[in-house]
């Protein structure tokens, strides 16, 4: 009997090619919507074997709350978080997420040889997955604090503002900054233009227009 998929992918030429692409390979696709809503309108439908959710679907409910939401009414489901994010934190408040249980978070940069998401599929409809997410990236050895200073900069809040919304002194963010700098490994040397770099750092793997 061939896997039963559901897709839930905002950008619509991407969630086009999956629902094709996996087709082909033989699963069957039971669904394949672009919003949150629409996946969630979908559980009292025919069953799934495996949800494949991308984690950032434009504002309000992520791929997270949806695939919470859809084990909730099928326990045995399988889960596989296909994004652009290294670092799943950015996109829920710089904070780590609550997965689901029997899950994959596959990386679209990491996708080099074609199979990785259709071994993915069939090692948590095996029940092989798990609830931890590997973060990596520069930003997964980043507190979710650090993380949060870092996204202020990069908007171009001043030390003063950050130290505002944070709650903490002007001198605090100073230090703060400072050891950003050392934890993503920017050269001393470059402290006269430190923002932009860190501000850079933080822009380059947080903008995903695709995903």
């Amino acid at each position: 009997m061939a896997i039963r998929l559901g897709i839930v992918e905002d950008n619509a030429l991407l969630r086009h090619a999956l629902s094709q692409a996996l087709a082909g390979d033989g699963f069957e696709v039971i669904f394949s919507v672009g919003s949150a809503q629409e996946a969630l309108s979908r559980k009292n439908e025919a069953p799934i074997d495996v949800l494949i959710a991308d984690v950032h679907l434009g504002e309000g409910l992520t791929g997270f709350d949806v695939s919470l939401e859809w084990q909730a009414r099928q326990p045995d489901i399988g889960v596989i978080y296909l994004t652009s994010y290294e670092d799943p934190r950015v996109v829920v408040g710089n904070r780590s997420p609550q997965v689901a249980k029997n899950s994959i978070y596959l990386v679209k940069a990491s996708i080099v040889e074609g199979t990785e998401l259709t071994e993915a599929i069939t090692r948590v409809a095996a029940h092989e997955g798990s609830d931890i997410i590997e973060r990596s990236g520069p930003l997964a050895k980043l507190t979710g604090k650090q993380i949060e200073t870092l996204a202020l900069l990069a908007a171009g809040h001043s030390n003063l503002e950050i130290a505002k919304r944070r709650g903490i002194t002007e001198q605090s963010v100073a230090i703060s900054i400072n050891r950003l700098s050392k934890a993503l490994g920017i050269p001393s040397h470059l402290s006269r233009n430190q923002r932009v770099h860190l501000a850079r750092v933080y822009l380059d793997h947080t903008n995903r227009p695709d995903d």
